[in-house]
């Protein structure tokens, strides 16, 4: 369970959908907007609806997305679509397109889809590292089917990693979401894209929770390696689970801070056995960046390209080892 659902029995939803079918200045000035409407209509301009079309089920699964380029080129969530047999964009100006799947990264719930004829449209897209705690942000989605609809909060956390993510990162909001929201974009105050939303996380008896969006730039770094026409390659996979060092962890091992990443399991046949991880092990340097927490074990590893002269700082049993791959 991630470390940080306190209450019991936290439940990390996804937001598969089964319903039928600003100024730029506030976000400096800390003032509370009069109104989203202007960042809204911006942000509008490149959220679609997502709706896919599966044998045997009545209504159609209901999603969102949004324009990553001038081409085309739309970014979902990956659970979205399933076994879909037809996938059909609402656009803007309420006109439907059949989409066609490029890639998916079911791991980082990350889909590339297409349409054509392209609306000439190019997405703005914000810097996620100038998105600051307390900033605020909206979403636009098609929640329980209802369609282009817009919630609006503030950042409570970034950089927010869970055990079972492996390289993913999630920004924290109270934004509103619900089933159908899923894939759509997370827009600044100024209606510019900030990140992708993916997931709340509820309390037992349905109390309000978290949201949690995917970063703009992880999620254009997934699209990148997704593209059939010469994209990125892909990066390795560590294939272990992590999550920041326990207070209690630390303190039973006689150190006074929780620097490091706590490595929880090593799956037979991965990358991490290869690299000879065990459970256990503290990461705290890799490839000469050093690891303060599961965070920045999730940066190094978007940037790690290739296995071979990898290197890895661990604390084991109270010794520093070194390990790595030739």
């Amino acid at each position: 369970m991630p470390k940080r659902c306190l209450p019991a029995l936290l439940l990390a939803c996804a937001l598969a959908a089964l319903a039928p079918v600003a100024a730029a200045a506030t976000a400096t000035t800390g003032r509370v907007p009069a109104s989203f409407a202007a960042a809204y209509q911006r942000g509008a301009a490149w959220a679609v609806g997502v709706y896919m079309f599966v044998p045997g089920e009545d209504e159609p699964r209901v999603g969102a997305g949004f324009f990553v380029d001038d081409k085309g080129s739309i970014a979902t969530a990956a659970h979205l679509l399933g076994p879909a047999q037809q996938i059909l964009i609402a656009l803007p100006d309420r006109k439907l397109l059949a989409a066609e799947v490029l890639g998916r990264d079911e791991a980082a719930d990350i889909a590339l889809l297409r349409i054509s004829p392209a609306p000439r449209l190019r997405p703005v897209l914000a810097c996620t590292g100038c998105l600051r705690v307390g900033d605020w942000v909206m979403a636009i989605g098609e929640p329980f089917g209802l369609e282009r609809s817009v919630s609006a909060g503030i950042v409570s956390g970034k950089d927010r990693h869970f055990s079972d993510d492996d390289a993913l990162l999630f920004i924290q909001s109270d934004v509103g979401l619900n089933p159908g929201n899923s894939g759509g974009p997370l827009l600044d105050a100024s209606g510019a894209i900030v990140g992708m939303n993916a997931r709340t996380i509820v309390g037992p008896v349905g109390t309000p929770g978290a949201s949690l969006a995917i970063p703009i730039d992880i999620v254009m770094q997934v699209i990148g390696e997704l593209r059939p026409d010469g994209g990125a390659p892909p990066r390795p996979r560590l294939g272990a689970a992590f999550d920041d060092v326990p207070p209690l962890v630390a303190w039973s091992a006689g150190r006074h801070e929780t620097r490091g990443a706590l490595i929880l399991s090593v799956p037979h046949g991965s990358l991490a056995e290869q690299l000879q991880l065990h459970a256990g092990d503290i990461v705290t340097t890799m490839n000469g960046r050093p690891i303060a927490g599961s965070a920045d074990l999730v940066n190094a590893l978007l940037a790690w390209r290739r296995l071979a002269g990898t290197r890895l700082v661990v604390r084991r049993a109270g010794e520093e080892l070194m390990l790595g791959q030739e």
